[in-house]
């Protein structure tokens, strides 16, 4: 008697279990990650007639990232961006990180170019691509991609340095950044110029 109750037990919490499971959550929709932005619309893209165009990032939040898709040129939710895995960069404040290496699971990298004339760069380097890895490309590579004044505790964008970006579609975009400021001194508000270039 005690070991068909035992059974009979065992059997009722397998179907409580396979009941429960098959009305289970979404992880993602119902309980985002920590952070998550709340949709799109901190990202903008603004062609300038002259084949670039000037990108500005809204990544105040100091826990979310804002995904950008620089093959279609707009921004990726969260949720998206986890799904498709199209995003090149990500922005939260200060730290832009590959979609490659030790930043995301996609094949992104990038080359960096010290006082190339990023008006007349029309096609891509060879060589030269990185991905993230311990430390980042836009981190690391030429002491990173600002200057950082301690004594104002400003940041101000390395124009002296070009980025060229390998996408996920196999694509190559040339990238300077321009600012870390809005037009009222907000910070964490990154501004880049940046085209579409032939590949090597």
């Amino acid at each position: 008697m005690k070991a068909m109750t035992r059974v009979l037990g065992r059997m009722w919490c397998a179907m409580l279990w396979v009941g429960m499971a098959g009305c289970a959550p979404d992880l993602i929709k119902d309980y985002p990650f920590d952070g998550e932005l709340s949709g799109t619309g901190h990202f903008t893209a603004e062609a300038q007639g002259d084949g670039t165009t000037l990108s500005f990032v809204d990544a105040t939040n100091k826990e979310g990232f804002v995904y950008v898709d620089l093959d279609k040129a707009e921004e990726l939710s969260t949720g998206d961006a986890l799904d498709k895995n199209t995003w090149e960069l990500s922005f939260q404040r200060f730290t832009i990180t590959l979609n490659g290496g030790g930043g995301g699971l996609g094949n992104v990298e990038a080359a960096v170019l010290l006082n190339a004339d990023f008006d007349a760069l029309t096609q891509a380097p060879a060589d030269g691509y990185r991905k993230d890895g311990s430390e980042g490309v836009f981190t690391a590579v030429e002491g990173g991609w600002y200057y950082y004044d301690l004594g104002k505790h400003k940041l101000t964008a390395k124009t002296e340095l070009t980025y060229v970006i390998h996408s996920t579609d196999d694509a190559y975009f040339k990238l300077q950044m321009v600012g870390y400021y809005d037009a009222a001194g907000t910070p964490a508000n990154p501004s880049f110029r940046w085209a579409k270039i032939a590949p090597p």
